[in-house]
């Protein structure tokens, strides 16, 4: 893509410019400390052979043969020396070298005042054809400011030093080299990594909301884009899970709104066929009200199923007491149990708390208990247990046979047999489950059919 091609060479560009920059700044200081330590050398040099003819000439005549001697000994080709004799009027020349020829060392005597005792003054001058030569002035005998015999010793150099040129040359191609294998180096780095965003960038355009969840594979290169896929994992999941509720809504309304509705529409279409009577109206209006409740407990659960969000949910748990929450819904299944004469039998509550819904954990305990009323035979029993790690519903009904235990929880399956012994709609259960995985409770059916139903909430 022409993107990444302009992320690519404008990432390289601005590499380039700075590792340029970084380089340069190093190549340049480590040439100016070459350079530095060429001219401190020369310094050095000077300065101890300055120091040495002093100490010589101090302690023995001035002699034109110490000059040659101290050449010798420090191996110098060219060695320019003079014995200088200041005055308040005149500067004389009391004894040079001969390397000096007819030439003169320059000197200032306006600097005669700077001069003291055993200090070696350096600095950089000049000679006929000689460019640059370091210059080193010591005092041999000061009498007062303006009456001085001084030493000067003076050495051809090179400004810039072939040796030092030649380090610089070699040092500047070895930086130059390093910068090109850097930049094919972070070249290659930085194709690998545009190439894994390229091929999740084709993975995410071949995405589809379709409901089915789709994952990006980590590329395992860079840390920063294997999070950024894992981000867009955790949306793409929440944009499936969003169309799936609202494609299952659509499913599930059509599917189970038909059924009621045709009722409706037939028992209208049947009351305005003719005139009826007060009587007959009244029938036919408890049909539809029986319908409509039938119609509005079926969207108030569709409704549960498709627009619950999960992580508001967790996020606002609180602490919940399940045995205060287990009595609430005994209590309020007691009159539909009594009117089958069926017993609820407690045979254990103990205190339990737990982080959670109430008004879920609720709804989830009191459809196990309406189920296990609903399916169950007359003039029974019902054993009812919490513990301090599950809740017990078994009835002694009509069970459910075994091949089928495993489809309860289906949305809208109901278990053939049991269709006659109640309406429903097949989305208790959902509902149930539903709530028990946002709380990461379990729920077990063990059944017998024509025995028991056994239903365990597992905290």
């Amino acid at each position: 893509m022409k993107i990444f091609k302009n992320i690519k060479f404008r990432l390289l560009a601005v590499l380039f410019i700075f590792l340029f920059i970084i380089f340069y700044a190093f190549g340049y200081l480590l040439a100016s400390s070459l350079k530095k330590s060429y001219n401190d050398i020369n310094n050095a040099t000077l300065s101890t052979i300055t120091k040495d003819l002093q100490h010589e000439l101090l302690t023995e005549k001035y002699d034109i043969d110490k000059f040659e001697i101290i050449k010798k000994e420090f191996d110098i080709n060219i060695f320019y020396a003079q014995i200088l004799i200041v005055d308040d009027k005149n500067v004389t020349i009391k004894l040079k070298s001969k390397d000096l020829k007819n030439s003169v060392i320059p000197f200032d005597r306006n600097e005669l005042l700077e001069f003291s005792g055993n200090t070696v003054y350096l600095k950089t001058g000049s000679l006929d054809n000689i460019k640059y030569i370091k210059i080193a002035t010591i005092v041999l005998k000061k009498n007062n400011n303006d009456d001085a015999i001084l030493l000067q010793c003076a050495i051809p150099f090179e400004k810039h030093n072939p040796y030092v040129h030649e380090v610089e040359n070699i040092l500047w191609f070895w930086l130059l080299l390093l910068l090109f294998v850097v930049l094919i180096i972070v070249y290659f780095m930085i194709s690998k990594s545009l190439s894994a965003t390229k091929l999740v960038v084709d993975e995410v355009n071949q995405i589809k909301i379709d409901g089915h969840f789709h994952k990006l594979n980590t590329t395992g290169i860079s840390s920063e884009i294997d999070e950024l896929i894992k981000t867009f994992n955790l949306l793409i999941y929440n944009l499936q899970n969003s169309y799936k509720k609202v494609k299952d809504f659509g499913q599930n309304a059509s599917h189970e709104l038909k059924t009621p509705l045709t009722i409706i529409r037939g028992e209208i279409e049947v009351g305005l066929r003719k005139e009826r009577s007060n009587g007959e109206y009244k029938v036919i209006l408890q049909s539809l009200m029986g319908e409509v409740e039938l119609l509005q407990e079926i969207i108030e659960k569709i409704l549960f199923l498709s627009s619950n969000a999960n992580e508001d949910i967790i996020k606002n748990f609180e602490e919940v007491y399940i045995d205060e929450i287990f009595s609430e819904a005994i209590k309020e299944k007691t009159q539909l149990a009594f009117a089958k004469n069926i017993r609820l039998n407690i045979v254990s509550l103990e205190p339990l708390t737990k982080l959670g819904n109430p008004t879920l954990l609720k709804i989830a305990i009191t459809n196990l208990l309406d189920n296990a009323i609903k399916y169950s035979k007359e003039n029974q029993s019902i054993n009812l247990t919490l513990d301090n790690n599950s809740l017990i519903i078994e009835d002694f009904g009509c069970g459910i046979p075994t091949n089928e235990i495993e489809k309860v929880f289906d949305r809208f399956y109901r278990v053939q047999k049991i269709k006659n012994y109640s309406k429903g709609n097949g989305l208790g259960l959902a509902i149930v489950k539903t709530i028990l995985d946002i709380h990461q409770f379990t729920i077990k059916v063990e059944s017998v059919e024509d025995r028991y139903t056994k239903v365990t909430i597992i905290f």
